[in-house]
């Protein structure tokens, strides 16, 4: 259980990225970018930002 609470966001970022290019493969010109970029630009640097925070200056 620890795992997936501490690893939420980074499922979040890939399953919104996998999405993105589903919808982008079925012609979702719409959705399916937004889900690419919220996923690349947003979730991901997000969870890598949170996850390495603590460690910054020891």
């Amino acid at each position: 259980m620890e795992i997936l609470r501490r690893f939420w966001l980074l499922w979040t970022a890939l399953g919104a990225i996998a999405l993105g290019f589903t919808l982008l493969y079925f012609r979702s010109l719409s959705l399916g970018p937004i889900l690419l970029v919220s996923g690349y630009c947003v979730l991901l640097p997000f969870f890598l930002w949170r996850s390495f925070r603590k460690n910054v200056g020891e």
